[in-house]
């Protein structure tokens, strides 16, 4: 979650969704007669008989429900409007606000517990960097994208001749490449990202990407822009690939925690939970180091096991374990509902009956 503004003696702080655990947390926060503002659509009528159309505004809620939307990623805020423009005569209608990924939200609340407020702050600074690389041939920008922004780090230009008059461009093109190469992994390694992003027009991006590829154990995307240089890193921000990407550093953090549990499964199956009911009664001991859960669980039609599962997470993070969620489309959430849709890993060992799976 990235925090935008914030104003705690006003009440206020605006928030960026970035990951599925950022919807957790607001489903945490936010609390019946808080107010939310976001950008939704809404059906309205012009005159009378008219069919009637959606059209885009900003309103302000007043919260009365907050749930998971059934079969999608996606947070329903449900409120009565306080807030919208004048000409639609929307105040005092209920509206719902589907919160996913990507979207921005402002919550005021008339007071902020500081556990609500320490429970924000932890999730905006959980994450990794990712270093951004624009290229094209004339020149190359990389900027290091934190949660407090992006920040220029090296700027270059290629001053390469003209194909058609140069019989050496090749070398030249391949020097400079390499050369540029070497500058993201040394600043990769500086800053400890955690995912570079390669972005730019034509082919010279994936020149960058493929001599990258046997030099770095980092996940390197790539995108396409209209232009390099700090002014196609700037247009980089803009697009939905970086926000891909942030998504999937999560999704790569679970992967690693579902291979510990894993390996612990068959050499130390005390230090380890799986199924709702496990992990459940290890949150409620402090016993959860990491723990790793399918987004499916947070929308079962089961009353009793939405409770019991929220209850677990809410328990892991008050004794500091690392809690992520993943898609159930992912490979980590396929593979996660075999062992009941969540898994956790223990700080100790909990002695538990259960059949061996490797024999």
């Amino acid at each position: 979650m990235r925090i935008l503004e914030e104003d705690y003696k006003r009440g206020w702080v605006k928030l960026q969704v970035e990951t599925l655990d950022d919807l957790w947390v607001l489903y945490n926060v936010l609390r019946e007669n808080d107010t939310v503002y976001a950008k939704t659509t809404r059906e309205v009528k012009v005159g009378d008989g008219s069919p009637g159309s959606r059209v885009p505004m900003v309103l302000g809620l007043k919260v009365k429900n907050v749930e998971f939307q059934q079969f999608s990623s996606k947070l329903r805020v449900k409120g009565v409007v306080v807030e919208g423009p004048e000409e639609y005569g929307v105040k005092g209608k209920h509206h719902t606000f589907s919160v996913g990924v990507g979207d921005v939200i402002t919550v005021v609340k008339e007071r902020w517990d500081e556990h609500e407020l320490e429970f924000i702050r932890k999730h905006a600074v959980r994450r990794g960097s990712v270093l951004i690389l624009s290229i094209d041939f004339d020149e190359a920008c990389l900027g290091v994208l934190s949660e407090q922004g992006v920040r220029h780090v090296w700027e270059g230009t290629l001053n390469l001749p003209s194909k058609l008059y140069h019989v050496d461009y090749e070398k030249l093109l391949r020097d400079f490449i390499t050369e540029v190469a070497k500058i993201v992994l040394e600043i990769a390694k500086r800053e400890d990202v955690k995912a570079i992003l390669i972005s730019g027009p034509g082919e010279i991006k994936n020149y960058v990407k493929t001599e990258l590829a046997d030099k770095t154990e980092l996940p390197v995307y790539s995108d396409s822009t209209s232009t390099g240089g700090c002014q196609g890193l700037n247009e980089t921000l803009k697009r939905d690939t970086i926000k891909r990407v942030i998504g999937e550093l999560g999704v790569l953090k679970a992967r690693s925690i579902l291979e510990e549990f894993k390996e612990l499964l068959v050499k130390d199956h005390d230090m380890v939970s799986y199924g709702l009911r496990e992990v459940f009664d290890a949150s409620l001991m402090g016993a959860v180091k990491s723990l790793v859960v399918v987004d499916g669980l947070l929308r079962t039609p089961s009353d009793e096991e939405r409770n019991m599962l929220f209850e677990a997470l809410r328990q892991a993070h008050q004794h500091g374990a690392e809690v992520v969620i993943v898609p159930g489309k992912s490979d980590v959430g396929l593979e996660l509902e075999g062992f009941g849709g969540v898994v956790a890993i223990l700080r100790f060992k909990l002695h538990k009956t259960r059949v061996d799976l490797t024999e």
